[in-house]
């Protein structure tokens, strides 16, 4: 472990946990729960978080995933009853009952991600490519370099024909990089739980690995911890560095201790 900035949340939050404040567990998921794959249908998380969650979820604590994937993907891969899930970077969501809403973007947004879509998959059927609410993701992994070169420079003609006005970003993720309209983001996850939970005494921490979570780790600020996952250093707004599965294992164990002293 790597500690980044303010050395004291680590030991506030653990410290508030065993003082019966509200856990809050925020995690995303490929690359902090689960190892990246070539093909994403197959990232099954590490076996040890299934029966971590389910604990912590037994507490009382609150779990939450928030990642990039569609919502509906997580259920195959972490068949856990209840969970909470947030995809597409927020735009879905997954109550603890079930219930399923999705965020609408504009229209105009749509077709030109649909019609973005059709050209790539045109110009390189082989390129394993996600559409999602409001985004369009692009994986790299498992390319050669020459197609990933060859892709970015299509991507880019693309923009110029397409888009000239601007409508989506093109943000770049662990592998990858994604199409996305104009809409929320994990920050506003973070955002909205944090509102819900306001009248409750709560320690929140959010885990994350990639470049996406940034905007949950600046949403987050100093109201609560703020994870990296990352084997290698780099610019964040992280307040610690967990360089390994086994020390994001060892964090979670003392997130669970911390909890259960607590009363949740």
């Amino acid at each position: 472990m790597e500690i980044l900035k303010h050395p004291e949340k680590l030991v506030n939050t653990f410290q508030k946990l065993r003082a019966g404040a509200k856990g809050i567990l925020l995690c995303d998921y490929d690359g902090t729960l689960a190892p990246f794959r070539e093909d994403p249908l197959q990232a099954t998380p590490y076996p040890w978080v299934p029966d971590l969650l389910t604990d912590m979820r037994g507490m009382g604590v609150r779990v939450v995933l928030v990642t990039g994937r569609r919502a509906a993907d997580l259920h195959g891969l972490l068949p856990l009853s209840g969970l909470e899930i947030w995809g597409s970077h927020g735009r879905e969501h997954i109550a603890e009952d079930g219930r399923y809403t999705a965020w609408q973007s504009e229209p105009a947004a749509e077709a030109l991600l649909d019609h973005w879509h059709q050209q790539l998959r045109e110009l390189m059927p082989h390129v394993r490519m996600e559409r999602k609410v409001g985004c369009l993701a692009v994986h790299f992994r498992g390319l050669p370099s020459a197609d990933k070169v060859l892709l970015e420079g299509e991507m880019e003609k693309l923009r110029q024909r397409l888009d000239v006005a601007g409508i989506l970003k093109i943000k770049a993720f662990h592998l990858g990089c994604e199409l996305v309209a104009p809409g929320p983001n994990k920050g506003d996850v973070v955002r909205e739980i944090l509102a819900q939970e306001r009248a409750t005494e709560v320690a929140p921490v959010y885990l994350g690995d990639d470049v996406t979570d940034e905007d949950a780790f600046a949403a987050l600020g100093d109201q609560g911890l703020r994870v990296l996952v990352s084997v290698n250093p780099r610019p964040t707004h992280a307040d610690i560095r967990l360089e390994s599965p086994a020390e994001v294992l060892e964090f979670f164990r003392n997130f669970r201790e911390a909890a259960r002293r607590g009363g949740q």
